[in-house]
């Protein structure tokens, strides 16, 4: 073999190894950028996800039959047990929408709604009375029979969500996921935090969010 061809291929050897080098400084270089992207931005794991929709459910099936209950008392002619009861009914649906919210102290703090077993009884216990109240509400004057029986059944569907949402609170507490949601939800917010300080450290040292230096 010529100078010539050995130098060719030491050159070509020195040139693949710097390129195999190059790839895995990027590689390197991406993997401690998304590393950095995820502790600048931390997501919900997908249990945790599950928990917020199954609050985000009541809250909504909350809203919607307190809606109906207002609904009722402002266009209907109802009896004052009726009316009581419907009052009743709305100052519970707003009782819920502040205990998912965690809005007040005096959800926050309250064992009976704090305990998802004794959280989904209380939940269960408001779905049948609205479905109980519903029923035996008085035929509307002046509406006729198709939305009659669409309200009927607007106000029976949210019912039915609120007493689902309160079978599954309790047979969530029963199998301890309670416990579950509280460690994740810590993991959340001390990953938060832990961001926020990141995001501090990069922005004080010149380092942007995808890790190069500005």
């Amino acid at each position: 073999m010529s100078e010539v061809d050995k130098a060719t291929d030491e050159e070509a050897e020195a040139s693949w190894l710097q390129k195999e080098k190059d790839i895995k400084t990027e590689e390197s270089r991406n993997e401690l950028q998304g590393e950095l992207h995820a502790e600048l931005n931390p997501r919900r794991h997908c249990l945790h996800q599950f928990f917020v929709v199954i609050k985000a459910i009541a809250i909504l099936a909350a809203f919607n039959m307190g809606l109906g209950q207002i609904i009722g008392i402002a266009y209907e002619f109802v009896e004052p047990i009726q009316y009581v009861l419907r009052v009743y009914v709305v100052v519970l649906c707003i009782m819920v929408i502040f205990n998912e919210m965690e809005w007040t102290v005096l959800t926050r703090d309250s064992a009976l709604l704090r305990i998802w077993i004794s959280r989904g009884l209380i939940y269960m216990f408001i779905g049948v009375l609205g479905l109980e109240e519903n029923d035996v509400s008085p035929r509307r004057d002046g509406m006729s029979q198709h939305w009659q029986k669409a309200a009927l059944n607007y106000i029976k569907v949210v019912a039915w969500c609120i007493v689902a949402i309160g079978i599954l609170y309790t047979l969530m507490g029963l199998f301890c996921l309670q416990i579950v949601y509280n460690r994740l939800r810590e993991d959340y917010k001390d990953r938060i935090a832990r961001g926020k300080q990141t995001a501090r450290t990069t922005s004080k040292y010149g380092v942007s969010k995808t890790g190069d230096v500005v």
